[in-house]
This record gives C-alpha cells, structure tokens and sequence, in this order.
C-alpha cells in the first residue's frame, strides 16, 4: 500500500513543480496597467517637482485644452512654493479593454502651499483615460486634481 502511494505521490509532486515553476509571460492587461500606474508615478513626480516638460510629456498631443492645462500649470508654479499629488493606489481600478483607451479611477489628495505659508488642500476621485499604444494622459473625468479648485466654506458667502 505504501509503495503504490508513493507511486502515485511522486509523479503528482513533479507535475505540481513542473506547472509552477514555468515561467509565463504576463497578460497583456497586466503590462498595460503597469504601464498606466508608471505614468501616474512620473506624472505625480514631475508635477511636484514643478517640471512642466516632463509633466506634459507624459499628456498626449490630443488632450481637450492642452494649452489651457499648460497655461493653468504654469500660474500654479509660479503662485505656489510647494505642490504636492498623492495617489491611493490601493482604490485604485485600472480598466483596460481590447482597442480601446484604458481607464484607471481612483482617489486623490492635492496640497498647494504659498510661500507665506497658506494652505489649500483638495481630494477627490477621477477617471484618467490614456491612449493604451502610448499610455499618455488623453482626459480626465471628473475633477482635474492638478488645478487647485475653490471650496465653499458653509456659512461665508
């Protein structure tokens, strides 16, 4: 009984080492997220850095208002000492879909900070949409996190 267990045993064990240890290539959905979320990461990084150049290298040609993001960029860097752009990766929902743009959602904090030391913070959650052969930034559904936005403080008018 124990030898006709271990005969049966041993094959199974191989098999099991074999099929684990072969290696695969990714899906091509997997490359592409990755490919979105390295995007986000050097656009959050030259944004903070205030590197317009390299910020909107990573923008397609086709952006909606592309001179508008640039123009709105540039008065940013010049209005305040420090920005900063934090991703809550772990809410995020990459999207990607055969032959068409790939979406990734998810939530966001801003924080632009004068050199006198005012504070405006801003959050949100926004859908960026990038062209999936060159993964660059084609627009963006709902609130833009790279442009300060006024909030109403209730009670003043």
């Amino acid at each position: 009984m124990n030898r006709i267990l271990f005969f049966l045993l041993v094959p199974a064990l191989l098999l099991a080492v074999a099929a684990c240890s072969a290696k695969k290539a990714p899906e091509q959905s997997a490359v592409q997220g990755n490919k979105v979320i390295s995007t986000l990461q050097d656009m959050s990084r030259a944004y903070e850095k205030k590197d317009l150049s390299a910020f909107m290298g990573q923008v397609a040609s086709s952006y909606k208002d592309r001179q508008a993001l640039v123009t709105s960029l540039e008065s940013i860097y010049a209005k305040y000492e420090m920005v900063r752009f934090t991703i809550q990766y772990t809410k995020m929902l990459i999207t990607v879909e055969y032959k068409a743009m790939t979406k990734a959602s998810f939530n966001w904090d801003s924080e632009w900070q004068t050199a006198g030391g005012s504070v405006q913070k801003n959050s949100g959650r926004s859908t960026f949409v990038f062209d999936p052969r060159e993964t660059r930034l084609v627009s963006i559904d709902g609130k833009n996190p790279f442009i300060p936005q006024m909030t109403e403080t209730p009670g003043k008018q």
